[in-house]
């Protein structure tokens, strides 16, 4: 029901919905790195990807993958330093079952303020409040030119506006965004 140029910003909602259903299943409050992680006392806990099939003018499918780590006691040597699980941080093994009926239930309610919008209008405050990178210094690694610069949010279709260090505001549209702090820039 959506346009297909719409559909990149279901991962926005997705992650959105992924850290409210974690926080009402456990209690635990992470946060969004844009666009598509969500991180817990500065380590990732959940990834998520989009993958679409579509037409010019309609969309066959979407598919959300969406990898929480939810019950790994340790992790491979190479990422244990970046990663944690749901697990580690309340010390005791958690209810699959109800960390993913929270998150559909969460990606229920945000997805219809989504469709009533027609993008993401109706969610950008909530998403901006549990954004990682908002007012935070960054690391864009644009392909063409990397540059650094100060997230401040982002816009009603998702992108990520970075006020760059000589004060111009360019919007992001896709790419790795480091945060100063988190698991991948020091």
């Amino acid at each position: 029901q959506i346009d297909p140029m719409a559909a990149s910003m279901l991962t926005l909602v997705m992650a959105l919905a992924t850290r409210k259903g974690i926080e009402n299943a456990t209690g635990l409050r992470s946060e969004i790195k844009w666009p598509n992680d969500l991180v817990l006392n500065k380590k990732k806990i959940c990834g998520i990807l989009t993958e679409m099939s579509a037409q010019i003018d309609y969309i066959n499918y979407v598919v959300i993958g969406t990898g929480i780590n939810v019950n790994q006691m340790e992790f491979p040597e190479e990422i244990a330093e970046i990663a944690t699980s749901l697990a580690i941080e309340m010390g005791h093994s958690v209810n699959r079952a109800k960390v993913v009926a929270a998150v559909l239930e969460a990606f229920e309610e945000d997805y219809e303020k989504f469709l009533e919008a027609g993008d993401l209008s109706g969610l950008k405050e909530a998403y901006e409040a549990v954004l990682a990178n908002k007012d935070q210094p960054v690391r864009v690694l644009d392909p063409k030119e990397p540059f650094e610069g100060v997230a401040l949010g982002i816009t009603p279709t998702g992108e990520l506006r970075v006020q760059k260090e000589d004060g111009t505001i360019t919007e992001v549209h896709s790419g790795e965004v480091s945060v100063r702090g988190l698991y991948s820039y020091v």
